[in-house]
């Protein structure tokens, strides 16, 4: 009998739990949640109809991405209300009215100059025509900072107010310092051509000091696929991480539902470079929604609820001892989870490490090889690599790592490459 007493006890709290969370979260999320987005062809844009998708399978509710200019289009568009979600970058995010819901994935600043311009410093910008991104979003004031860091003032650009986009056909524009992701399509499209190439800057490491949202970053050789793979050799840089971010009003069940979607489905597949749960954790922003801290750390809502439940009962001492006990065992079995993930993880790392090593092997095997007809088994082999690759690789940790999207680009670029010389082969024999 003594044993039903303690269960009794805990039955209680759990209820009392239950009924106060019922009644302090219900109807909380918006009846239409919208997230302001960017430009439509742009990264942000795509990445929130992504989410958006996501959110909407997940709680019911209409979702709807808003476009615009930019991030301080978006964060004057979460002040002003007209949007509950938005991606931003840090540099924009204030203490007045918004709060950081999650870091998304790392944004380098790209130095691209027309190849025939002879420009192969910041300090060849001047009297160029230089786009430097639109008013409203980001991208801009991010230039006209490392152009200040230089020392070089607009007056003495041409400067060029136009769209990403507009670059691939405006040939007047003769550099521009675009910040954006490596899973940019436009970005990559116009790397592809042929008609620019990637600049990097001398000293990123003293420019991120002066200037803390940036960190200095590697753009890795041959990152960018082409028929010749750009940049030509590492080049030195500095980036930004775009955020999630609502406002600080914003209601526990809309951040935790928002917090679910990145981490809780298979958004990672689609966006290789999003950031793990375990990074967002661990992430220092200027300012985060108070519910990001109880998502990744269940402890703090058991503290939270047991707050509640000695205000609701007398018997405040056992429950807290009720609650205290959960959290000594939830601690206990989250750490054993850890334990176990992280000997998971290195296992798929290993196994990363070896599907790399097999796709170098076909890369070598394959220059040995010079009859198209022949190339076509290492071109399926690259396929059967990546596809096996994709099905075993299921870690989220390995496939938030910067290994993990080199190779998929190795293998874009490998197939290309083979793809390439199958054509030049028969085009060889056609004409012998």
């Amino acid at each position: 009998m003594r044993f039903f007493v303690p269960l009794a006890v805990v039955a209680l709290a759990v209820i009392v739990a239950c009924a106060v969370a019922w009644a302090t979260t219900r109807e909380t999320l918006p009846p239409e949640i919208r997230i302001a987005g960017g430009k439509k062809d742009g990264l942000y844009f795509t990445f929130a109809e992504q989410l958006a998708k996501r959110l909407r399978e997940r709680t019911g509710r209409p979702v709807r991405v808003v476009e615009t200019a930019g991030s301080e289009e978006n964060v004057e568009l979460l002040r002003t209300a007209g949007a509950d979600l938005a991606l931003i970058q840090p540099a924009s995010l204030t203490p007045e009215g918004v709060a950081g819901i999650a870091p998304l994935f790392p944004e380098t600043l790209h130095f691209i100059v027309r190849n025939d311009r002879k420009i192969h410093s910041p300090a060849d910008l001047a009297g160029k025509r230089v786009a430097l991104g639109l008013k409203g979003s980001s991208m801009r004031p991010n230039a006209v900072t490392v152009l200040s860091h230089y020392d070089i003032p607009l007056k003495d650009l041409q400067e060029s107010e136009v769209p990403f986009a507009a670059l691939a056909n405006d040939k007047e524009i003769d550099a521009a310092l675009v910040t954006t992701g490596w899973m940019n399509p436009l970005l990559e499209q116009l790397l592809r051509n042929g008609d620019w190439v990637l600049l990097g800057l001398a000293d990123p490491e003293g420019l991120a000091m002066r200037h803390p949202w940036f960190t200095p970053t590697t753009i890795p050789k041959g990152l960018y696929p082409g028929k010749k793979p750009l940049p030509a050799d590492a080049v030195r840089t500095v980036a930004v991480t775009a955020l999630l971010a609502g406002r600080s009003d914003a209601s526990d069940p809309l951040v935790r539902e928002a917090l679910a979607a990145l981490y809780e489905t298979n958004l990672s597949a689609s966006f290789p470079a999003l950031l793990s749960a375990k990074t967002a954790k661990n992430y220092d922003a200027a300012v985060m929604h108070p519910s990001v801290v109880k998502y990744h750390d269940p402890a703090a809502a058991f503290n939270r609820l047991s707050q509640i439940m000695e205000l609701l009962s007398k018997s405040k001492e056992a429950l807290f001892g009720v609650v205290a006990a959960a959290i000594l065992i939830w601690g206990w079995l989250r750490r054993r989870r850890e334990q176990i993930a992280a000997a998971a993880d290195q296992v798929q790392k290993e196994k990363l490490e070896g599907f790399i090593g097999r796709t170098l092997t076909v890369e070598l095997d394959q220059m040995k090889v010079e009859a198209p007809e022949e190339l076509r088994p290492f071109l399926r082999l690259v396929t059967l690599i990546k596809q096996e690759a994709l099905k075993e690789l299921t870690s989220e940790k390995v496939r938030g790592d910067q290994l993990f999207a080199i190779f998929l680009s190795q293998c874009a670029a490998l197939s290309e490459k083979i793809q390439m010389r199958m054509l030049y082969g028969r085009l060889s024999e056609s004409r012998s």
